[in-house]
């Protein structure tokens, strides 16, 4: 057991934990989701990481494009639905008791929605590894990804964005 007293940045993190924990779960969840399909392994995972910068899935190194760039997007293949119907369920329940909750859910949702820098790490790798005719074409899905999340708070600002979108698109 440590002595030491959580930081400001502990703190802070804690904070942002507890208030979309729903999506970071999701998030994870997502990741994992994509290692069964793609029969990757998983190593060990923290879902929720409170104390820390990320929660992470670490998992058996992938060696083809395809189940790497899968389980690279997946947050954003299953969290978008799941945003999406909490915005579209929140005013069909009627009640405000209800529908608040399917409202922050929706934004956990989106906003943990986007890959981060480290679901892209190994994409040019595999991309490299492909057979020579396909390897142009992971080079060009691969660059988009990777370039989208080697931007500092693109993915926070990215999901915000998508929550934007979502919420406007499904109101009556």
């Amino acid at each position: 057991m440590s002595d030491r007293s959580p930081s400001r940045t502990d703190l802070y993190y804690a904070v942002e934990t507890a208030l979309i924990a729903p999506g970071i779960v999701s998030h994870e969840a997502a990741h994992l989701l994509a290692c069964r399909l793609t029969g990757v392994e998983v190593l060990r995972a923290s879902v929720l990481n409170p104390f820390a910068a990320d929660a992470y899935l670490d998992h058996e190194r992938v060696t083809s494009f395809p189940a790497d760039l899968l389980i690279a997007v997946a947050p954003l293949l299953c969290n978008t639905p799941l945003a999406f119907a909490a915005f579209v369920l929140a005013p069909a329940v009627g009640t405000p008791l209800l529908s608040i909750p399917l409202y922050w859910l929706g934004v956990c949702f989106a906003l943990t929605a986007f890959p981060s820098v480290g679901d892209t790490e190994t994409l040019f790798q595999t991309a490299g590894d492909l057979p020579g005719p396909l390897r142009p074409v992971g080079y060009l899905l691969a660059t988009p990804v990777r370039a989208f999340t080697a931007v500092p708070g693109s993915a926070g600002v990215a999901g915000f964005v998508l929550f934007l979108f979502l919420f406007g698109l499904t109101r009556p």
